[in-house]
């Protein structure tokens, strides 16, 4: 990849503001343990790329000595869902099913043999031997190394029932003989040649045989260029209270997988639902230059993760505010971040790439970190940065004190630790492979000065040098 990012080390994240409904989507709940840095793989053998949830399923059942090659990319079919071809399979993507089913198989096995009357085929009453297992619910049975390969590689959510009994059939690729037993969702070849290996049972290539009946497949084979990893940032939360780590998971799931189409602007706010009802939660959020309890609390995290992904990958930054005060969240890495507030503040970029680009984001709340990563079609530009160049400091003034009558007689809590206020400027640089400039941005900020912000409960006498806010409502 040509991406030479002399990028800051992006870390840390931020307190996050009010976000009020926008049109529903339905979120996706990404692995915990997803990455992605890795949400997209190559294969130069037939020219295919494979990402998100394609890939985890693959990776997970077995990979390419389970399902082969990908001869496609993936493209929508007669009934609008996304599928992939493999040599071995075609993969289903049902988005609205829970993690465990969103990706399937599709019944090859059931269409390669749709209308055959062999004698395999014909329904059984009951097993033949007592070592093999019946199935009542498909009038077939299943033994020997078939069996424990059915076992070994997912069973009936991977291949579904046996729809034949075993039988000998020439295979259409080798013109050879092979004892084969047909599923649901595959058809099982037994291979003597490798007996006491892995390759002992294959599965047969009822992808490659069905792609040629299907002619949007067809289209979908011609060769792709790679899809490459073009920038990518992470930050920590690890000091946030429990509602900012839920709201964060929640709302790094809905960007997972979100494709941004060539020449498209991206809206943050537009993603999906951030209320209460989409899964939501109130935490502690910037409203009016003040720590309020709001639905939504976090979001700003993953906004401004996001936001240097993008900035790093060198695509054109569109809408871009950064917060009124400086949060420690960021490492101190000042005048990068970017704050939302629904409707008013987004954060919004353009994809001036030379094709359709795609987000791949994961939340892993057993080390605190969020990572944004874009991939798309690399045309080798370049990022570079100076500053942050800061001026105009201003120190914070007295602390501020607000009653709380929900806290404990006698309870204090310091919600905010006071810090200074700044004017900040980065400057990014964007550059084609022939020297020519792209974008030149400065992302500018002005923090202001912020007191040190303090609840407390009752009987508690609040110093005399302080200012006192009116009570919290």
């Amino acid at each position: 990849m040509n991406y030479r990012l002399r990028a800051l080390v992006f870390a840390m994240a931020a307190l996050l503001t009010l976000v009020i409904a926008q049109p529903r989507m339905t979120a996706r709940t990404a692995p915990a343990n997803a990455d992605p840095s890795q949400a997209f793989a190559y294969f130069s053998e037939t020219s295919h790329n494979l990402g998100f949830d394609f890939k985890r399923f693959y990776t997970e059942h077995g990979g390419i000595d389970i399902f082969g090659l990908p001869l496609t990319e993936p493209f929508l079919d007669a009934n609008d869902v996304q599928v992939q071809y493999f040599e071995r399979a075609r993969f289903e993507l049902r988005p609205d099913l829970p993690e465990a089913f969103r990706v399937t198989l599709s019944h090859v096995g059931r269409l390669a043999t749709e209308g055959r009357a062999d004698s395999a085929f014909a329904w059984q009453q009951g097993a033949s031997a007592a070592d093999r297992r019946f199935f009542p619910e498909a009038g077939h049975s299943l033994g020997g190394a078939f069996r424990w390969f059915w076992q070994q590689h997912g069973g009936l959510a991977v291949f579904g029932y046996p729809i034949s009994e075993e039988f000998t059939e020439i295979n259409p690729n080798d013109g050879q003989p092979y004892l084969v037993q047909y599923f649901e969702r595959a058809r099982f070849e037994y291979h003597p040649e490798h007996r006491g290996t892995d390759y002992e049972v294959m599965l047969g290539q009822l992808g490659r045989q069905l792609l040629e009946r299907d002619p949007r497949a067809q289209a979908a084979a011609a060769p792709a260029h790679p899809i490459t990893l073009l920038g990518e940032a992470t930050t920590s939360y690890a000091t946030s209270a429990s509602e900012r780590y839920h709201n964060i998971a929640r709302a790094v799931a809905m960007f997972d997988g979100v494709m941004v189409p060539a020449n498209t602007e991206f809206s943050f706010n537009a993603v999906g639902d951030f209320s209460e009802a989409n899964g939501f939660v109130d935490g502690y959020a910037i409203v009016g230059g003040q720590l309020e309890r709001v639905v939504g609390g976090g979001l700003c995290q993953v906004s401004t993760t996001l936001f240097r992904a993008v900035s790093n990958a060198g695509l054109q930054i569109t809408r871009r505010q950064g917060h009124t005060f400086i949060v420690y969240f960021y490492e101190n890495i000042l005048g990068f971040d970017a704050t939302v507030y629904t409707p008013s503040v987004d954060f919004r970029w353009f994809n001036d790439s030379l094709g359709p680009t795609y987000i791949a984001a994961a939340s892993d709340p057993a080390t605190a970190r969020v990572t944004f990563a874009i991939w798309g079609y690399d045309d080798g530009r370049s990022v570079t940065y100076e500053g942050p160049y800061t001026r105009n400091w201003t120190q914070p003034g007295s602390p501020v004190w607000q009653y709380d009558a929900a806290l404990p007689a006698g309870a204090v809590r310091q919600l905010v630790h006071g810090r200074p206020g700044v004017d900040v400027n980065y400057i990014r640089t964007v550059t084609l492979p022939d020297g020519q400039t792209l974008h030149n941005d400065n992302f500018y900020t002005h923090y202001h000065p912020w007191e040190d912000f303090y609840l407390y409960g009752p009987d508690v006498e609040p110093p005399d040098d302080v200012t006192i806010l009116p009570p919290k409502q």
